[in-house]
């Protein structure tokens, strides 16, 4: 399967930008599982699809690009910390601080 995911990602990066592709080989060019894709594409992680109006798992091959170019853009804008410039964000109930722990 490694072979084959390799001979679309070359073939993804000589397509047109009109081209379009489905379901599996974005699955194949993400390394990841059709599942998955469709997973991304319900929570809205993935550009809109080539024909809303239709019932059909497809995009263009420059949506997807420029998709791509923005999440490395992205990862590339942040540390282990998160974003630069940002405050830490703390997930989880408030704790209390150690000076009211003592009270």
């Amino acid at each position: 399967m490694a072979k084959t995911d390799n001979e679309f990602r070359q073939a993804f990066a000589r397509m047109a930008p009109q081209a379009i592709i489905n379901r599996d080989e974005l699955a194949a060019l993400l390394a990841t599982t059709v599942g998955a894709v469709t997973q991304m594409a319900y929570r809205g992680e993935l550009p809109p699809t080539a024909f809303p109006a239709k019932r059909r798992a497809c995009w263009f091959v420059e949506d997807i690009r420029g998709w791509l170019d923005s999440a490395a853009a992205d990862r590339h804008g942040m540390g282990k910390q998160g974003p630069i410039g940002k405050a830490d964000v703390r997930i989880g109930r408030p704790r209390h601080t150690i000076e009211e722990a003592k009270r």
